[in-house]
């Protein structure tokens, strides 16, 4: 079984392209709904799966250590649910409990001001227009108030990141883009599976 641990570990690495896929976007445009293959890069781990998006819901299914997770989110409610497939279960986290499992879990905001940096306490400048896994992208270059970098390669038409990479060496990047929603089921989780309690390391709630 995935320990509490690998679980933060797992979840903190998956939501990293969430979290980085929106203050770059300076358009005053709604990102639009794909799937796509997913590779994820974040403190020497490895991460590959896929990637369902269409706001305000997203689902990463990940593969590492040859354990299947998935995290769905849905912003509207601020709800995110890390399940395990080979056991059949999951744990419910919120964006307002004090665990360190909800506190990542990313506000997305579907519109964005041009006028605006695009990064909070930050600076961005857009450093050209390059074609990434066959996409077109914008090419930003964003400076932290504490001198660390991210660069974002952000899709002409679907206004995600198709990559990123950061000063500390951790990337993302999306391959095998497939525009359009996901099915609704997708976002839910499976019948049967069992909820777990992420405040009792991981009991069966009764």
């Amino acid at each position: 079984m995935v320990t509490l641990r690998n679980f933060l570990r797992l979840l903190n690495c998956g939501l990293l392209v969430l979290a980085v896929s929106f203050p770059v976007a300076l358009q005053a445009q709604r990102p639009l709904p794909f799937s796509a293959d997913i590779a994820i890069s974040s403190n020497g781990q490895n991460i590959t799966g896929k990637m369902y998006f269409a706001l305000p819901k997203t689902r990463m299914d990940m593969t590492s250590n040859g354990r299947n997770i998935s995290v769905i989110s849905d912003n509207s409610t601020q709800t995110s649910y890390m399940i395990q497939h080979q056991q059949r279960m999951y744990f419910e986290m919120h964006g307002n409990q004090p665990n360190p499992m909800a506190r990542n879990i990313p506000k997305f905001d579907s519109s964005f001001d041009p006028q605006n940096s695009c990064v909070k306490d930050g600076t961005c400048k857009k450093a050209g227009t390059e074609t990434v896994n066959g996409r077109v992208c914008d090419k930003w270059v964003t400076t932290q108030k504490d001198g660390k970098t991210s660069t974002a390669w952000l899709d002409q038409r679907l206004f995600v990141p198709i990559k990123t990479l950061n000063s500390d060496g951790n990337t993302m990047e999306l391959s095998n883009i497939k525009e359009g929603a996901p099915p609704a089921s997708t976002f839910e989780v499976p019948a049967g599976y069992r909820k777990m309690d992420l405040g009792n390391m991981g009991r069966p709630q009764n």
